[in-house]
C-alpha cells in the first residue's frame, strides 16, 4: 500500500481578519465514503476570510517544504496582534502507519519580518479519544525552555554523534533563516533518526507538501491576464525520489525559450492538457510552433517557440485567447493529477473567476462524482451550490471569532443556494453571514461624490 496522506482540518487564529476559525474536510463529518474524492467550497462576502485559508495553506507549504518565511508574511498577522497560529490536521496510512498527524506553527514578526516562533508535530491513532504524542515541537531561542527539544525522551536518537550545543545552534540558524525548526535541511534528517510511526508520519506529510500540495493563489491566476502563462511540467524530486510538478512560465507576449532537458516534459504536459482541454473546450487543443535552437549565455541548448491555440483547425497565438481559456490551461494538469490522485490536493483561490458559471458547475460535479484526491477552493459564483453536497460547502460570517460555518437545517431536497441567499435576507443561521449594505445609502454617496473636487 502506498502511503496515503489527507488533508482533515484546518485551524488558524490571527491570520488577517480571521480572529479564529476552523474548516473540518467533509471526510470529518458523518457519512462521508472514506474511498471517495472530496471537495470543500468556501464562500462569503468579499474581505470575509476566504483568501486567508489559501494563505495559511500556502503558508503551511512553504515551512514543511523546508523554505524560509516569504518576505511579506508578517502582514498575514492580525493588526495589533503579536503572533498569528496555523495548525493542521492530516490522515496519515501506509502498510506500516496508520494515524493522524498534526503539524501547528506559530509566527510573529520583528522588526525585520516575520519568524517562527513556535511549533509542534504530533500524532495519534485514529479513535476519538487517543492520546497524542509529540513526535517533535521547539520554540525559537528566545524564549525561555527545559530543553533544546521536546520530548527529552528523544534526545539520544536524535542527536547521535551531535551536541546538545550543535541543537541549539541549528535552532539559532532555523530562527535567523525563518525555516521550520522541525523540516529545516538540518533538522529534518536527525528526526528521521527515530525510526518511529511518528517518523515516518513526518516523512509523509514532507513529502507530501513537495509533491502533492498544489497552490494556485490570486497572484498565480492573475499572471495570465498579463499573458504570463504557467505550464505545470513534471521533475523529479530528489529529496523524495518521486515526481513533482513545477511550473514552466512562458510569455505570450513574445517567442519563448526552454532549454532542451524540460522541452520533452513540456510537450507531455501539452499532450496531457489537449486530451482533457478539448473536451471541456470543443474542438480546443494547443500546438507549439517551434522556432529553432539557440544557445543561453551559459551555453545551454534552447528551444525557441511560440504556444498557438488551435479550435476547428483555426489557429492563433495563445495570448488572443480569452483569460478564461488560459485559467484553465494553468490550472488543468494539477487537475488531472489530483484528480486521479488519492494522496493530492489542489487549493484554488478565486475557482470562478473568469469562468464560465455552467462549465464551472460541470467541472465540479464531475469532481464530487469522479475524483479521488482533495480540491478545496474559494469562489463568488454561487451557481455551484445547487449542486454540491452541503458538507462540501462552508460560509464565511461576519464574526471574526467564528469566521466558517456549515448551514444548519439543510434537508436533502432543499437547494443550497436558495438557502444561503434566503439566510443572507432573513438570517435564521447560527451566526450572521453578511454584513448588510444598504442601497439607498451606495447610490446617495455615489450623487454627493463628485470626481476631481479633492481641494488643493
Amino acid at each position: 500500500m502506498e502511503t496515503k496522506v489527507r488533508i482533515c482540518s484546518l485551524e488558524m487564529s490571527n491570520i488577517k481578519n480571521v480572529r479564529h476559525g476552523k474548516i473540518d474536510m467533509p471526510n470529518r463529518l458523518p457519512g462521508y465514503e472514506p474511498e471517495r474524492g472530496e471537495l470543500l467550497g468556501i464562500y462569503g462576502q468579499n474581505g470575509s476570510g476566504k483568501t486567508s485559508v489559501v494563505n495559511a495553506f500556502s503558508l503551511l507549504k512553504r515551512l514543511i517544504c523546508g523554505l524560509p518565511l516569504e518576505a511579506d508574511a508578517a502582514s498575514l498577522i492580525t493588526c495589533g496582534e503579536k503572533e498569528a497560529t496555523v495548525s493542521v490536521q492530516f490522515s496519515v496510512e501506509s502498510d506500516t502507519c496508520n494515524l493522524v498527524a498534526q503539524y501547528a506553527v506559530s509566527i510573529g514578526h520583528d522588526a525585520d519580518g516575520a519568524r517562527v516562533r513556535k511549533e509542534r508535530f504530533a500524532v495519534k491513532a485514529h479513535a476519538p479519544k487517543a492520546r497524542t504524542n509529540t513526535v517533535a515541537e521547539f520554540a525559537e531561542p528566545s524564549l525561555p525552555t527545559d530543553a533544546e527539544f521536546v520530548p527529552n525522551a528523544s534526545f539520544s536518537k536524535v542527536l547521535g554523534s551531535s551536541s546538545r550545543q550543535d541543537l541549539l545552534i541549528n535552532k539559532v540558524l532555523a530562527y535567523e533563516g525563518r525555516t521550520s525548526y522541525i523540516f529545516n535541511r538540518r533538522m529534518y534528517p536527525l528526526l528521521m533518526k527515530l525510526g518511529t510511526e511518528g517518523s515516518e508520519a513526518l516523512h509523509a506529510v514532507r513529502c507530501y507538501a513537495k509533491q502533492n500540495l498544489f497552490i494556485i493563489d490570486h497572484t498565480k491566476s492573475g499572471l495570465v491576464n498579463i499573458n504570463l502563462q504557467p505550464i505545470p511540467v513534471s521533475h523529479k524530486d530528489s529529496t523524495c525520489d518521486c515526481p513533482a510538478v513545477g511550473t514552466c512560465l512562458m510569455n505570450l507576449n513574445e517567442p519563448s525559450t526552454l532549454p532542451l532537458s524540460d522541452y520533452r516534459g513540456f510537450q507531455q504536459s501539452l499532450a496531457n492538457i489537449n486530451q482533457v482541454m478539448c473536451k471541456i473546450i470543443p474542438g480546443f487543443h494547443l500546438q507549439v510552433r517551434e522556432l529553432g535552437r539557440e544557445l543561453s549565455a551559459h551555453n545551454e541548448e534552447l528551444m525557441r517557440m511560440e504556444i498557438l491555440a488551435s479550435r476547428h483547425g483555426v489557429e492563433i497565438p495563445l495570448k488572443f485567447e480569452s483569460d478564461g481559456i488560459k485559467k484553465i490551461i494553468s490550472i488543468l494538469l494539477y487537475w488531472i493529477i489530483v484528480s486521479n490522485d488519492p494522496s493530492s490536493c489542489l487549493i484554488v483561490d478565486e475557482l470562478d473567476a473568469s469562468i464560465f458559471e455552467y462549465l464551472l458547475g460541470e467541472l465540479l460535479s464531475v469532481w464530487e462524482e469522479n475524483a479521488q484526491g482533495q480540491l478545496i477552493f474559494t469562489a463568488h459564483n454561487l451557481h455551484p451550490l445547487e449542486m454540491l453536497d452541503r458538507r462540501s460547502v462552508v460560509f464565511t460570517t461576519v464574526d471574526p471569532n467564528r469566521r466558517f460555518i456549515r448551514m444548519k437545517n439543510i434537508k436533502a431536497s432543499n437547494n443550497l443556494r436558495d438557502v444561503y441567499l434566503r439566510s443572507i435576507f432573513i438570517g435564521g443561521q447560527e451566526v450572521e453571514l453578511y454584513e448588510e449594505t444598504n442601497k439607498t445609502e451606495i447610490a446617495r454617496a455615489i450623487r454627493k461624490t463628485i470626481p476631481g473636487e479633492y481641494g488643493e
